[in-house]
Parts: C-alpha cells; structure tokens; sequence
C-alpha cells in the first residue's frame, strides 16, 4: 500500500496549501487525500490506526514523491509527540517547512480565524496573540527546526522561504523538486494552483455568515514590540543559521 515518503509541516499561512497544489500536478508526485489529515498530531486521529491512515493515499499510483501536508505537524508545544511518531512510521522521511515574515504570517493566521466556519473570534490582531497563543507560537522557526533535525537530520529539511516562493516560485519549486528527486522540469499551471488566498477576506466572511465582521491587522506598539521580544531570540539563531541577514524580515530586530 502506498504511503507516504515526505511531509509539509507548516507553518500555517506561508503558503503549504499553494505548494502542495503545485506537487499535486506533478506526475511523479502525490498529496494525501484531503491535504490536511493531521494524523500525527492529532491524538485521537493517531489512535484510529495506520492502516486507516494509510487509506488516504489509495489514489496514488506509483508516484515517487507521497505527501502528507498538515501544518498542525509544525505546532510542536501542542502535539509533542508529533514528529517522534513521524519517525516512527516514515524513519527516513523528508520534511518541507514552509517559513514568512513571522508578524506577517500571524497577521494572516488572525484573517483566517475570522473566515473560517466556527473560527474564533478576535478585535483585532492584538486582541488574537492575547488570548491565542498559538499564533504567536507557529512562528518560533528555530524552534520547530530544531526538533524536526534531532529527529531526521538537517539533510532531510527542506527549509522554504515565502518571500523567495512569492517573488519566483518557478524557481523555488524546482528546488523542491530536486530536494524531492522527482523531476524539475515539470512546469505547473500557477493560475490552477489552490491556494487560502483565492477569495477576498471579505467575501469568505460573508459566505460563511460573518459579514461585516471588522478585520483589524494594525498592531498596537506595546503588543508588536512584546511579540518582537519573545520571537527575537528564535527567529534571528535561524536566520543566522541559514545565512540570511538579520534584516532579511526588515526591521524587527
């Protein structure tokens, strides 16, 4: 039975969902069933067993590269046995993690409560990293890096850059098919590609009984600057880890 070989941990909101669409078209490439099973993360998912799990990919027909693309994987302070159990089913798997400016990619996180049917609601950013934790959380890169390393080795991490898959994503997804050894000479169709973003905030508000909800993404000073401190640490040892300036996500630190 097919299973799979690679995983795209995360994190939310930097663009999974655009890349798993892309490996979607290729012919030698697979995406579990449903994109998102969180099947390593979530407790009582695991608990239904591997072999359910496993049904996910009976669409899948030889492909070299099977993926299982669930950005729960990367929220390692909530599922903490996530990436040993990974180890444990898949030892010699390869891991895609998806990184974005980190107050950016929260931003985004908070519109994406809001538009999702039974989303929590929130004031505002500030409002959303006060009683949300996890949003803040998802962006500690280092921190996410470095247990997913102890656990498969940093060979087997393809680490990848939303501003640099924004900017040219041809190119990024060749890297990704070559860290994938599947071929890079498969040109995607962009304008098929799935993504979060296809719909206007405010159309998915409305569609899901949520019109006239206020989005409000302006940080105030002292939630913005205390966000800056708890990630700093963190974000600037991964910068610095993979050459990239300190300025790489402008001036925050």
């Amino acid at each position: 039975m097919n299973q799979p070989n690679f995983f795209i941990i995360g994190a939310a909101k930097a663009a999974t969902t655009s890349l798993s669409s892309l490996l979607e078209q290729h012919p030698e490439a697979a995406i579990v069933h449903g994109k998102e099973p969180h099947f390593f993360s979530y407790d009582q998912r695991y608990q239904l067993g591997w072999q359910r799990y496993l049904e996910l990919f009976r669409h899948c027909r030889g492909q070299k590269a099977i993926g299982d693309a669930s950005t729960s994987y990367s929220r390692i302070r909530y599922h903490r046995e996530t990436a040993d159990r990974i180890r444990r089913h898949v030892p010699h798997a390869k891991i895609i993690y998806m990184v974005r400016h980190p107050l950016q990619r929260m931003e985004s996180a908070y519109v994406e409560h809001l538009c999702t049917p039974g989303g929590q609601m929130f004031d505002s950013i500030n409002d959303a990293v006060r009683r949300q934790p996890m949003i803040l959380d998802s962006s500690r890169y280092w921190e996410v890096f470095d247990l997913y390393r102890q656990r498969f080795s940093a060979p087997k991490i393809k680490i990848v850059w939303f501003e640099e898959y924004t900017a040219n994503p041809t190119a990024v997804f060749q890297d990704v098919c070559r860290f994938l050894e599947i071929s890079d000479t498969v040109v995607p169709d962009f304008e098929r590609e799935r993504t979060n973003s296809r719909d206007a905030a405010a159309d998915r508000l409305a569609a899901n009984g949520r019109a006239g909800v206020t989005i409000n993404t302006t940080w105030d000073e002292a939630t913005r600057q205390s966000v800056i401190q708890q990630l700093r640490e963190d974000n600037l040892r991964f910068l610095a880890h993979f050459g990239k300036p300190l300025d790489y996500w402008g001036k925050l630190f």
